[in-house]
């Protein structure tokens, strides 16, 4: 298949520089490998489908000390970021899992793409490779090597140790692969995502309404939502049904407006695949707001249904899946981007590991076994919320009675962990002890040489941590240097000789109420060893630990 001539060589081919593939391609570089990311479009687009960022994609991006650049660009949720299920009202609570972050973060995905990109550019001298796409490819037993048609319709042949598909949900290597997309189309119901340049703001529009300003007005039922936006239920023709919408402010003066089963005048519903005319989203505003609410553009338009779909591989040989290629699912929730971005995350520094030669064997099909199951549950749950949201038929009774349930401690925690990402446990077995094993490492405040310091920002490398701690504070230790790292005083620093260049040792003084004197870290932030007690270099748990995950 590959083109004569010269054959350009990379570590990792990343097709789609969407937020899966940038934060891919920042994760090997961080680790020294050296990714291509290919683009077939030209130029961002600018469109945000993704609005907001799950409590564990916040939490993995502390890690790398990039969410502080996305938090300076906040748009207001308000209420909206608490997490619900299926629009029952009672909220999903995040707090008794400790989280820095127990509610979701109101960012756009295009904030989230431009940070990355830059960041790659900056920091790793990479750039994307824009208007170039992933035509084919073929694998061997020691590489990939790719078909890449250019902005000119010319082929070259570019070879790689790995490829990994981020192209999105109609994915092109997925397609190559011959991977089945099994899932479910969903209903019959569609649902239209708009962002829209407004002629005035939303609550000028019911001024002459008095000082509640909306309600039920004229058989609609519209609701402001202090510090978001409206919502509520209108109806578009004469005798048709009820239609959901909302209507978000976002940045620069954008709204983004969301309805639900749109019709056609005379009430015959509106085909999925039909294109999005101003008209529509125009028909709708006016139904909400009526003559005040006149739109002065349309940026773009989305229309989508309920489908959610999964492959059963996320790797055949050489190359893997990530993201949307992988798996679709209905956006409640707004799961999509969060379970991209934790796949990168996971894939990353596994993927360096096999380039670098220094994996375990069996470390990268690790990937498909801890993320398969994460988009699995999660899209168990977007079906079932679908269901419930129907109005295919009556569902009244269904959803009080699980009102009742979602009130229950038990039941909102698993609700919550499930949503938020919270509870996630890799590469844990019921005989790997202390129950840290296979959780995020706590974001812990430390004491590392004599300064206070965030556990999470031990991580910004990339590397894997050793943390220990002393039994308690003495003169010894504090004469040597509490906390110095990898030649410090603790007991450990042998342990990880022979590995320094994926692992850092540190030591730090003791944390209240912790249940732990020593912890191994994953460089995804995930434990995967904890001892209890005061141990030694030699520790037999330690070592296969060490072994299993960093060879």
């Amino acid at each position: 298949m590959s083109p004569q001539g010269h054959v350009r060589e990379t570590d990792v081919i990343v097709a789609g520089a969407g937020p899966t593939g940038l934060l891919l391609a920042n994760e090997l570089a961080l680790a020294g490998v050296r990714p291509t990311v290919l683009e077939t479009l030209a130029e961002p687009t600018g469109q945000s489908r993704a609005l907001n960022l799950h409590p564990r994609t916040a939490e993995i991006l502390d890690l790398r000390g990039m969410l502080a650049d996305l938090q300076k660009h906040p748009i207001q949720l308000g209420f909206l970021t608490r997490s619900f299920f299926a629009g029952i009202p009672v909220a999903l609570d995040n707090e008794p899992f400790g989280s820095r972050y127990p509610q979701q973060i109101g960012v756009l995905q295009s904030r989230v793409e431009a940070m990355l990109e830059e960041r790659l550019a900056a920091v790793h001298g990479i750039t994307v490779e824009r208007g170039r796409e992933l035509v084919g490819f073929e694998q061997d037993e020691h590489g990939v090597t790719a078909t890449v048609r250019g902005p000119d319709g010319a082929e070259t042949p570019l070879r790689g140790h790995y490829l990994v598909g981020c192209d999105g949900s109609r994915s092109r290597v997925r397609r190559v692969l011959g991977l089945p997309f099994d899932g479910t189309d969903g209903g019959p119901q569609t649902r239209v995502a708009a962002d829209v340049v407004l002629v005035r703001p939303p609550e000028k529009w019911f001024e002459d309404r008095g000082p509640e300003g909306v309600g039920e007005v004229d058989g609609r039922d519209v609701r402001m939502l202090p510090d978001v936006g409206l919502t509520g239920m209108i109806t578009l023709s004469k005798g048709g049904r009820q239609t959901h919408f909302s209507l978000v402010g976002l940045e620069n003066g954008v709204y983004r407006l969301m309805f639900s089963d749109p019709e056609q005048t005379g009430g015959r519903a509106i085909l999925r695949d039909a294109p999005i005319t101003e008209q529509e989203v125009r028909d709708v505003l006016r139904a909400v707001g009526g003559p005040a609410a006149e739109m002065k553009e349309l940026l773009w338009a989305s229309r989508f249904g309920d489908a959610c779909r999964q492959v059963d591989r996320y790797r055949v040989g050489r190359a893997l899946l990530a993201g949307d290629a992988a798996h679709i699912v209905f956006p409640i929730g707004g799961q999509g981007m969060n379970l991209g971005l934790q796949d990168a995350f996971n894939l990353g520094w596994k993927l360096a590991a096999a380039v670098k030669g220094w994996a375990p064997d069996g470390l990268l099909d690790t990937y498909h076994g801890e993320r398969h199951p994460v988009a699995a549950a999660i899209l168990g749950s977007a079906r079932a919320q679908s269901t419930l949201l129907s109005r295919e038929q009556d569902m009244t009774a269904l959803r009080d009675l699980l009102t009742s349930l979602v009130d229950l401690p038990e039941t909102n925690r698993y609700l919550a962990g499930l949503t938020s990402g919270l509870t996630i446990r890799y590469g844990a077995s019921d005989g790997d002890g202390h129950p840290l094993v296979g959780r995020l490492m706590p974001d812990l405040d430390l004491t590392v040489r004599g300064e206070p310091v965030r556990f999470s920002t031990l991580m910004h490398a990339g590397r894997g941590v050793l943390l220990e701690f002393p039994a308690e504070e003495t003169e010894e230790t504090e004469e040597a240097g509490e906390g110095k790292e990898t030649e410090g005083p603790g007991r450990l620093a042998p342990a990880v000789r022979g590995r320094a260049d994926r692992i850092n040792h540190v030591v730090a003084g003791p944390v209240a109420g912790q249940d732990f004197r020593a912890v191994l870290i994953r460089p995804d932030g995930h434990v995967c060893w904890a001892a209890q007690d005061a141990t030694g270099p030699d520790d037999e748990a330690l070592h296969a630990a060490l072994t299993r995950w960093f060879g």
